[in-house]
């Protein structure tokens, strides 16, 4: 049993207690300064109560991840497992289990840069190589999101600073500057707590963002999810495996992940928002106004106010004499919609538009590729500026969820797209979607919608048709 000393009143789990040590950890300037990063950029632009911060979302799923890493040392493999646990990093016992679990949980976003993904969407914009600007930004390999790096580089700092010692801080170092394991290194296993299909951060994170969105969807059952799962073994492969029981709880928080995604972070206007304050973080990252010096782990007060705060404050001072940055600027901080103009907005929308195109092209097919040879010329043939974003989601990845037969005391050898008809059909249902957007600034241009959307269609259909001259 953990000795708890703090405790804080949350929204979704009621009381969350904590450690003196994970304390310690919460006090950081750090991990403070996640009080101050938004969990969903802008999208309270459209849902003004969705102030989700980072801060509030890593408490809920160190509370999630204890959960289920209680649960998890009640499986029948647990012996063997923790056996194999103790053979590879010296730990093996169930606190110890919990302790790094939550411990790697309030860690896991803690290399978030302000306004969260969002600054990850323009760093990738901006930059020629975004693999090679990781490395440029944070000395670490391997990773293929900012935040995912840089965290490996603020856990350093912070495990060094709060002192945690032993074999604990020499396997959360390891979990955190290591992207992935083999799934035959038992650490794969709390690597899996945090980063599945199904885990600690995604079970609370759409509870969370749903509710406070005003949505009619988060209210599955986290603790029957969390009571479910079970450490198991396939051939040499250490996984974690959920009870068949909860298969209407497994559906239900992929569903509403969904919906989430569909309905609140990809809503028309939200990502309009995103387009234009990706555009000004693009500009501010073009004039050196953002720097990697900015954000360097050594200078703990400046980085702790390295938050959206700071952001903020810099886009809203931003002048490099363009009037494109002035008419964004005036979008995003006066309403003024005049001089923007969102293609689309519904997806019967998008869809008609595209068999425009496609009419043109005397195509069949709706899908082409957007390169940025293709945002250019088009911002040269409508004179505006065009701002284009494909929608990045994924609802359901490769990552096997296996089920298991308590009353057999095994997993089925099935996992849950093999019988669920919900979850299996979410990737069609998400092609239906809409893909990508087209924003155009320009002066005015919101009232010549017609006549820009016709030359939208022209010359999109000249794009499909030689795509290679553009």
């Amino acid at each position: 049993m953990l000795d708890y000393v703090l405790r804080i009143r949350d929204l979704v789990h009621g009381t969350i207690l904590f450690t003196k040590e994970e304390t310690a950890l919460i006090n950081h300037p750090f991990f403070q300064r996640l009080r101050q990063v938004r969990q969903n950029d802008v999208a309270f632009y459209v849902y003004p109560s969705l102030n989700t911060s980072r801060f509030e979302h890593t408490l809920g799923t160190c509370r999630v991840a204890g959960m289920m890493a209680e649960t998890l040392t009640k499986s029948p493999k647990w012996k063997d497992y923790a056996r194999e646990l103790r053979r590879e990093i010296g730990i093996g016992s169930k606190e110890d289990f919990i302790r790094l679990c939550r411990f790697y949980a309030l860690l896991h976003d803690i290399g978030h840069f302000p306004l969260s993904h969002l600054f990850e969407y323009a760093m990738e914009s901006w930059t020629q190589n975004y693999t090679e600007t990781i490395r440029e930004w944070t000395t670490f390999e391997g990773f293929g999101k900012l935040h995912e790096a840089f965290g490996a580089l603020v856990a350093q700092k912070i495990i060094g600073d709060i002192k945690l010692t032993g074999k604990i801080r020499d396997a959360l170092l390891k979990l955190m500057t290591e992207k992935t394991f083999p799934f035959t290194n038992p650490l794969s296993v709390v690597k899996s707590v945090i980063d599945a299909e199904i885990d600690a951060d995604r079970i609370d994170f759409v509870q969370r963002d749903g509710l406070a969105a005003g949505g009619e969807y988060g209210h599955y059952d986290i603790r029957r999810l969390c009571d479910s799962v079970f450490i198991e073994q396939r051939e040499s492969d250490w996984i974690i495996a959920y009870s068949e029981k909860a298969l209407t709880s497994m559906e239900a928080v992929l569903l509403d992940r969904y919906r989430t995604y569909a309905w609140i972070h990809f809503h028309h206007k939200v990502i309009t928002m995103k387009m234009l304050v990706r555009f000004l973080i693009e500009k501010a990252l073009e004039l050196k106004v953002i720097t990697k010096e900015q954000f360097d782990i050594h200078g703990v007060e400046s980085l702790a106010l390295k938050d959206d705060v700071w952001l903020w404050n810099v886009l809203r001072n931003l002048d490099d004499g363009n009037r494109v940055t002035r008419m964004v600027q005036g979008a995003v901080f006066y309403r003024r919609k005049a001089n923007i103009l969102n293609l689309w907005k519904t997806r019967p929308d998008f869809h008609e538009l595209q068999r425009r195109v496609m009419e043109k092209t005397q195509k069949t097919e709706e899908k082409f590729d957007i390169r940025d040879s293709y945002r250019h010329h088009l911002s040269s043939k409508i004179r505006a500026e065009a701002l284009v974003f494909k929608v990045p989601f994924e609802p359901i990845g490769e990552k096997a969820i296996y089920l298991y037969s308590e009353s057999q005391g095994k997993p089925t050898e099935k996992h849950l797209l093999e019988i669920s008809k919900i979850t299996s059909g979410l990737e069609t249902i998400w092609k239906d979607e809409t893909q990508y957007y087209v924003l155009l600034v320009g002066k005015n241009i919101g009232n010549r919608k017609s006549d820009t959307v016709e030359k939208w269609v022209s010359t999109t259909a000249g794009y499909v048709l030689n795509p290679t001259l553009w």
